[in-house]
């Protein structure tokens, strides 16, 4: 009997063991997670995008993506960097959809008084210019206001990387944005 007592004691363990292991990793549900992560989706893409139902769109398509790979961003740590970085490339998706659309559609002329807000374009026309990694940092880092440190883990690279990358970036940005306005 004393062999089946510490059997019992080591299941026990075990399972002690196991369930301890489950709460840690499993995280916050995604229905915990699903309110701030849509505010930082929307966000992004409103900052981007500058209208409200195309940014609650976009938000949406990135959640729908996350909620299809949540244990593997749970387990990874905080998905908020992920849905960012998704949320800020189906923005720029749409915008460039929009801009291919304009370019083919009839041109109307604006009505008095109106404008069609030339910073937001050059900005964006500025960003399409950058090369890739160049155009997610910038986004990522100053657009998004994440710090660095979830800029790297997001686009799993160093901190350093993510420092040359948006000095780079910044400086074509400058250069590009100062030949628009002169």
């Amino acid at each position: 009997m004393g062999d089946v007592s510490g059997v019992e004691e080591g299941v026990q363990h075990l399972v002690g063991t196991a369930s301890v292991t489950n709460a840690i990793t499993t995280g916050p549900t995604f229905d915990d997670a699903f309110a701030g992560l849509f505010q930082s989706a929307y966000r992004i893409a409103f900052r981007l995008l500058g209208d409200r139902e195309d940014a609650a769109d976009v938000a949406q398509e990135a959640l729908a993506r996350a909620s299809g790979r949540w244990k593997r961003l749970a387990a990874a740590g905080d998905p908020t960097p992920w849905v960012v970085r998704v949320s800020a490339n189906l923005a720029l998706d749409r915008w460039r959809r929009r801009k291919t659309a304009a370019k083919y559609a009839r041109m109307v002329t604006p009505v008095e008084g109106q404008s069609e807000m030339p910073d937001r374009v050059d900005l964006h026309r500025a960003l399409a210019a950058l090369p890739k990694r160049q155009r997610e940092v910038v986004v990522l880092r100053y657009v998004a206001d994440l710090p660095e440190d979830a800029v790297a883990t997001a686009l799993r690279c160093a901190v350093g990387t993510v420092k040359t990358h948006a000095s780079r970036g910044l400086a074509a940005l400058r250069i590009a944005l100062s030949e628009e306005e002169s």
